[in-house]
Formats: C-alpha cells, sequence, structure tokens
C-alpha cells in the first residue's frame, strides 16, 4: 500500500519531470516571443516588436487570414470527418450492408499510414504538372481532373486519414446504445431515417460533439498536409506560416521570436479548443455510464442500396489505402519522376533505391528513428504507467494539476512545442543530439500514452494489489510481480502503437533536427520537397509504410 510519503515523492517526481519536457518549452515559448535577439544571442532585452510584427504580418500571409484559414480548414474536416466516420460506423453496425464485419477490421488501417507518405503519393496523383491522374485526365478530357495545390485538396486528405478515429469512437457507441429506442421509435410508425433523426442523432450528440472536437484540434496543429500540399499552392495555415517563417535560415535561427509570438497568437484558440474538447469527453463518458454494456444489434434492411453502401466503403478503402501504396511502390521502381510521361511509368529500374541505399544520411536517419522510436517508446510507457498509477490508483492532492499539465501538449501543436524546445535548451549540450528530439517525443505525445494505457489501468482490480499487501509485498514488489505481468498484454500494444507514431512523426523533428539527427520523415521531406528527388522520397516512403503497417499488424493480431 502507498504511504503518504511515497505518493508525496511519486508526485513531486512526475511534476519535476512534466516541468522539463512540458512547462519549461512552454514557458520558453513565451519568454521568446518578448525577446529582442535569437535564442542563442546573449545580449538581447525584452520588447513587444515581436508581437507588433506578427500581428502586421504580410509574409506569407496576413494574421486575419492565417486565422480564417486555420479555423475554416479544422472545422470542414472535423464537420465532413464526423459525418464519415459516423455514417460509415452506422452502415458497419446498424444495417445489413455485405462485409461489415471486415469494414469494421479495415477501419483503423489508414490510421497506419503515416501522412507525410499519403500527401507525396497524392502529389504524384494529381499534381497540376506530374500527377499521374491529371496526365491520364488531359489525354482523355484535354484537361486536368484536380488540382491538389489547394483547400479543398488539403481538406481531402486530412479528411481520408482523420475519419478513421470517429468511425472507432462511433461503432462503440452504437454497441452501448439500447436499440429498444430504434425498435420502439419504429414501432410507432417512424421511418429509419426518422428514427436516426429522431433518436439516434440526438442520443449520440454527446459522442458527436467530442469527435468533433478531437478532429477539429488535429486540424488545427496538423502541419504534413498543409506544408505538402497547401504551401505549393499559396495556402497558408498557422502551422506552415510558422514553419515558413524559421525556414528562412535555419541556421542562425533570427527568425524564431517572430515565430514564437505568432505561435502565441493561436495557443488560445487550441486552449479552448482543448477545453471544450475534455468538457465533450465527461458527457460522452456519462453517457456510456447510463447505456450500459453492448446489445444485440438492431439490424436496418439497406434493401437496394445494399450495393451502393457496398461501393461506397470500398471506393474509399480504395482511395486512402490502396491507391497510394500502389503509386509510392510504382514511383520508387519508375523512371518517370525523371520525365513525367505515361508511357515512362512502365520503364522500371532500381536507380532511386540505389541512390537511397549508397546515401549515408539515409542509413544515419534510419538508426536515429530506429533508436529515437525504441527509446522513445519505452521512455513515454514508463512516464505513462507512473502518471496513469498516481491519478487511479492513489488519492495524491496533486492528481488535478498533474493530470491537467500532462494533458497541455494537445492544445499545442508539434511546431510549436519544438520552437519551444529550442528556445529552452538551445543552449545546453543537449540540443543538437538525439536527447532533444527524444524529450520532445515524449512530451508532445504523453497526453496520447496517457489515454490509451488508461483504460488499461482500470480493467485492473484493486483486490489484487490488496491481496498482495496482505502477503506481506510492497510496493514496489507488488507492481513488479503482480501489476505489470497483468498489464503486459497491453502494455505492449500501448508500445508497439507509440513506436509506430514516433516512426513517422514529423513536425518536431523538422523544427528540431541538425546535422547528424536527421530522421526518416525528415529526410523524405528535404529529398521529396526541397530537393526535388521524388523517386528517392518514394523509397523513403514505402520503407516507412512497410515498417508502419508491420506493426499495425502486430497490434491488430493481439487485438
Amino acid at each position: 500500500m502507498f504511504s503518504e510519503r511515497a505518493i508525496r515523492t511519486l508526485s513531486v517526481s512526475l511534476v519535476v519531470i512534466l516541468g522539463f519536457i512540458i512547462f519549461l518549452p512552454v514557458l520558453a515559448l513565451v519568454f521568446g516571443s518578448f525577446w529582442s535577439d535569437s535564442p542563442v544571442a546573449m545580449a538581447g532585452h525584452f520588447t513587444l516588436k515581436n508581437w507588433i510584427k506578427a500581428y502586421t504580418l504580410r509574409i506569407p500571409a496576413t494574421l486575419p487570414t492565417l486565422f480564417l484559414n486555420s479555423l475554416l480548414f479544422a472545422f470542414l474536416v472535423a464537420t465532413i470527418s464526423v459525418t464519415l466516420g459516423v455514417t460509415t460506423a452506422y452502415l458497419v453496425e446498424r444495417t445489413d450492408m455485405p462485409f461489415g464485419g471486415v469494414f469494421e477490421k479495415l477501419s483503423i488501417s489508414p490510421r497506419a499510414f503515416p501522412v507525410l507518405i499519403a500527401a507525396l503519393a497524392w502529389v504524384m496523383l494529381l499534381s497540376p504538372r506530374i500527377g499521374v491522374l491529371n496526365l491520364i485526365s488531359r489525354e482523355l478530357l484535354g484537361f486536368p481532373l484536380f488540382n491538389i495545390y489547394s483547400f479543398p485538396g488539403m481538406v481531402f486528405l486530412l479528411v481520408l486519414y482523420e475519419s478513421p478515429i470517429v468511425f472507432l469512437l462511433a461503432v462503440n457507441a452504437f454497441r452501448l446504445m439500447d436499440p429498444s429506442l430504434e425498435e420502439q421509435s419504429i414501432a410507432c410508425g417512424n421511418t429509419v431515417l426518422g428514427t436516426l433523426r429522431k433518436i439516434t442523432l440526438p442520443v449520440l450528440r454527446p459522442l458527436i460533439l467530442s469527435a468533433f472536437m478531437l478532429v477539429f484540434i488535429i486540424g488545427l496543429i496538423t502541419l504534413e498536409i498543409p506544408v505538402v500540399i497547401g504551401v505549393p499552392g499559396g495556402i497558408f495555415v498557422f502551422t506552415t506560416a510558422i514553419f515558413q517563417i524559421i525556414a528562412t535560415d535555419y541556421q542562425s535561427l533570427i527568425y524564431y521570436n517572430t515565430a514564437a509570438a505568432l505561435a502565441m497568437m493561436i495557443i488560445p484558440v487550441s486552449l479552448l479548443t482543448l477545453y471544450l474538447y475534455r468538457q465533450s469527453v465527461k458527457r460522452v463518458e456519462r453517457f456510456v455510464t447510463v447505456t450500459g454494456k453492448a446489445r444485440a444489434r438492431n439490424v436496418h434492411h439497406l434493401g437496394k442500396w445494399r450495393s451502393f453502401a457496398l461501393a461506397a466503403l470500398s471506393l474509399y478503402f480504395f482511395l486512402v489505402m490502396i491507391l497510394p501504396t500502389l503509386v509510392i511502390v510504382l514511383i520508387s521502381f519508375s523512371e518517370f519522376t525523371s520525365s513525367p510521361r505515361l508511357e515512362l511509368l512502365g520503364h522500371l529500374t532500381l536507380k532511386h533505391w540505389i541512390q537511397a541505399w549508397n546515401d549515408p544520411v539515409f542509413w544515419r536517419a534510419l538508426t536515429n528513428t530506429l533508436v529515437l522510436s525504441f527509446s522513445g517508446a519505452t521512455t513515454s510507457l514508463l512516464l505513462a504507467l507512473a502518471l496513469g498509477y498516481l491519478l487511479i490508483r492513489t488519492g495524491a492532492k496533486l492528481k488535478g494539476t498533474i493530470e491537467g499539465s500532462a494533458m497541455l501538449p494537445l492544445a499545442f501543436p508539434g511546431t510549436i512545442l519544438a520552437i519551444g524546445f529550442v528556445w529552452a535548451y538551445i543552449r545546453t549540450p543537449l540540443y543538437g543530439t538525439l536527447w532533444i528530439l527524444l524529450l520532445y517525443f515524449v512530451g508532445n505525445y504523453l497526453p496520447f500514452a496517457l489515454r490509451t494505457l488508461s483504460p488499461f489501468l482500470f480493467q485492473f482490480h484493486k483486490e489484487f494489489e490488496e491481496a498482495s499487501w496482505a502477503s506481506g509485498a510492497g510496493t514496489v514488489r507488488t507492481i513488479v510481480r503482480i501489476v505489470i505481468p497483468f498489464l503486459k498484454g497491453g502494455l505492449f500494444s500501448v508500445w508497439i502503437l507509440l513506436f509506430q507514431i514516433y516512426l513517422r512523426e514529423f513536425a518536431g523533428p523538422i523544427i528540431l533536427f541538425t546535422f547528424g539527427t536527421e530522421v526518416l520523415s525528415t529526410l523524405l521531406y528535404l529529398r521529396a520537397f526541397e530537393e526535388g528527388s521524388l523517386g528517392v522520397g518514394a523509397v523513403l516512403g514505402v520503407l516507412m509504410l512497410a515498417m508502419s503497417l508491420g506493426l499495425h499488424g502486430i497490434v491488430t493480431r493481439r487485438a
């Protein structure tokens, strides 16, 4: 049993750790926004010049334009993702659509597809100049099919890869919902659509609001699709504007104070959204408690619409998984990127693979990626386990403060948090090493690790610990001999998920990397989008995709 002293010691230790990986970067970011010089300069002073410069920003876009683009982008992505996710969940869980079980198992697979690689694939498909589908359309119809470098293109891509989150939440909610409510509605003469509008959706309103806020936050903080798709089309949101400002001069860091001031302007919106999300989650938890355990399915017959529903879902998975995978693999072996003509698609070559194989930076990036993914997943898991155990199993006085602090990174885009790490650690030996990336990984994804691990801790009944303590075992021995073995399946699954996330992380590494600390995601961006070596970028994409899908397969089998 935990003594008061042990609880106090654990609480203080966790607060100190959170201070280094969350509070210090956030405070340093605030400091940097008021500092007159770069992070490495000693002779500076406090000033409002950075805020004035950010407020009067004209390049790459004005401040009102950034706010409008960011909010509209997040709103559209959230709205369409919720619509698509809830509709798909309804078809799978509440109707007689063919192969519903298969689609349910496939539903999480898009989350294993790195978004940066998906963006590269869709550039190769729908770029105005070299897009394969646009080249075909131009030959057949005389005009391009679609310009991916557009606002609709950004929304389209992010919806494809974020709607599965909504689907997973909605499927679980449908199972917990009492089907007798719908049965009584239909018995009273309402149609299936009327029942859906009057009964099902109102009952699911807390879940829909929670899912909307979650995807809205993702839309605000994402970098990969806006920087790959939006920037070439002249469309900027806050994350890409900040990225463009600091990318002006990577070495001297002279624009990091302006970037910090600009970052501070979007944080209140992120914090408000995070607050609303947490409030909506509490409403969802109350909804789940009332409805109880899963019930038997209430199947609605689609009739002549069964084939249409099957075709629509099949098209979705073709667009989100099969087509991007095919084009990435094909381009990695093709001469097409050298001279984008359709007849060259079939001219296969190994030169891109050989070029990557002979590149020492590739091997360094691969090693760094694996080291950071392994160490980051392990560290994040241990920290989340300690936090979760303190929050769930003890009566620590600082529980509320610690939990709120641990969830704070949700409100900070990875780009912004990474700038805070620059300001916090630029003068320490950590900067320019893998250690700074490790701290960023652990801090930025601590909310995910904690939320993913918490259900496993809730499932572990306290009687097991009490029996161990009654037998004379101490707290440490109980955790090592009882708790961890019981949770080992869940711990392993969470570790794999974290490894998979760190494998593809882009927003932080692109800000924090220096010579010698490249990872695969930053190297892919530099080779494909900065240097124009799309073939080599496709090779890196194939390798990252293979590792990510392999890890996804492990998690799926264990589930």
